[in-house]
């Protein structure tokens, strides 16, 4: 399961577990939407993207470890995407990942 699948599959879970949620996005009309320049789906996508990193913010984490959090099955396999991440993070900045594992004190 890579990243973007991850963070569909920890919204499903928890707009599913946030039923008062899905009901402030369901209230959403076509007329707020036409004040930003969307179509009402859109402002949906945008509005549920928002609560959900909200939700991650007001638990202190980033987005990324509350997908974690929501979606791994398992210590082992929250562990194993977040080293994923950190590996990607490495690449990203030019990093060799010996050099980045200790520089953000990364035991493997």
């Amino acid at each position: 399961m890579d990243t973007a699948q991850r963070y569909k599959l920890a919204q499903e879970k928890f707009f599913s577990h946030n039923p008062h949620i899905v009901l402030e996005l369901d209230s959403l009309n076509a007329a707020e939407a036409d004040a930003i320049g969307v179509d009402i789906e859109e402002f949906k996508k945008q509005r549920r993207d928002e609560l959900f990193v909200r939700a991650a913010c007001d638990r202190d984490l980033d987005v990324s470890e509350f997908v974690i959090q929501i979606v791994a099955e398992s210590p082992e396999q929250a562990n194993a995407w977040r080293l994923e991440g950190h590996r990607l993070q490495a690449d990203i900045l030019g990093i060799d990942w010996s050099e980045y594992k200790t520089l953000n004190r990364i035991a493997e």
